[in-house]
């Protein structure tokens, strides 16, 4: 019969061995489960492709498979400072990123010395719910003949793509017209509770983890530090699949102060981009960008229009318009481009390229009266 120490002895070795199992599971575990469920916050449509806007469209379907395969996440971006980020490059039959800024493809046609476009927004001029050709720089280019660029990307707002045009202007680009497309970032981001009115989304998450203190390869911490982020990643994830719908946890509606500093901050911005490309003998346009609150048109198709965010939305859009009819800078009021009796939103704010035509089309009228003629 064993004694009772190595009873005792064989004891320990099997709870050492179950916990030693036990550890490197939950260690391993939750690093894939922050890669399941680690990412951003979602900035696309639901991925359905059957809403009515697409009833005549053979590649609705296809598209929004791709879409969810290249959306924002920090698997597929890549940090650019000043910027924040790009999307890493991407080819589909229906997306298609790449080149030197990571750009969504532009339909041109390339005819020989045609004046050039540069376009900058989120990701409503970037084109999500539309294909290459359905975005509103690629309809510019048919209406107008024009050779455009679309430098819009995901959750940007007014200023980051102030910075993105400096950089361009920097390294030589020299286009004859730029268009800024703005405001809804600049609500539905900028109002959330923990990001300020001269942040950008990711303000806080960064900062958060430039405070993670560093560990030494010779302390039981930094052993320890993969399983402690990791385990607080999934819990966020959960904890954002679980809490809360758009709208909810803004403050914009309660916080005057915050809600007019927003509406300055993107007055400021178009003011700062137009006297830089004007001082480039660069035409110059800015347009406060339609959401479905204040389009008058088809929504019966849409069944999750966030409602929360509609008070930040009636609190910062007037400001914003208040602004512009005060300014000598000529800006331009988009909100009603969409009023027609159809489908053309995809959710609150992306359009379907028959929406996206309607606003190339206001554009053009724009760029004709600047002298800008096919």
């Amino acid at each position: 019969m064993k004694s009772r120490s190595d009873k005792l002895l064989t004891l320990l070795i099997v709870n050492g061995l179950v916990l030693f199992v036990l550890f490197n599971a939950v260690y391993w575990l939750l690093p894939v489960l922050q890669l399941m469920m680690g990412s951003k916050p979602r900035l696309t449509p639901d991925p359905s492709g059957h809403l009515p806007n697409y009833a005549h469209v053979d590649w609705a379907m296809q598209h929004y498979r791709e879409l969810d395969q290249a959306q924002l996440t920090s698997a597929r971006t890549d940090f650019k400072s000043f910027i924040g980020w790009r999307r890493k490059p991407f080819n589909g039959e229906t997306i298609n990123v790449g080149g030197p800024y990571a750009q969504r493809r532009t339909i041109n046609n390339g005819r020989e010395g045609a004046k050039k476009a540069y376009f900058f927004g989120g990701s409503s001029m970037w084109g999500t719910g539309a294909n290459d050709a359905g975005t509103i720089p690629s309809q510019f280019a048919a209406l107008t003949g024009m050779h455009s660029d679309n430098f819009g990307e995901a959750g940007y707002t007014a200023h980051q793509s102030l910075m993105l045009l400096i950089q361009l202007l920097q390294e030589g680009h020299r286009p004859d017209l730029v268009i800024f497309y703005d405001g809804v970032n600049e609500v539905a981001l900028k109002c959330v509770n923990e990001v300020t009115p001269d942040a950008h989304m990711l303000e806080a998450r960064i900062d958060n983890l430039l405070k993670e203190p560093p560990t030494s390869p010779a302390s039981f911490d930094h052993y320890l530090a993969p399983l402690w982020h990791a385990a607080s990643r999934v819990k966020s994830a959960f904890d954002h699949s679980a809490a809360k719908a758009p709208g909810e946890g803004s403050n914009c509606h309660s916080n005057s102060d915050k809600a007019t500093r927003i509406a300055d901050n993107l007055l400021r911005d178009w003011q700062m981009a137009k006297r830089i490309v004007e001082s480039y003998d660069i035409k110059f346009i800015a347009g406060l960008q339609p959401a479905i609150y204040f389009s008058r048109t088809r929504r019966d198709h849409l069944k999750d229009v966030p409602v929360l965010m509609h008070t930040q939305f009636e609190t910062v859009y007037p400001l914003v318009k208040q602004r512009l009819m005060q300014s000598k800078d000529f800006f331009y009021d988009f909100t009603s481009v969409l009023d027609v009796d159809e489908y053309v939103y995809v959710d609150f704010c992306h359009l379907s390229p028959n929406g996206n035509r309607l606003v190339a089309a206001r554009l053009a009228e724009i760029a004709g009266s600047l002298g800008f003629v096919r």
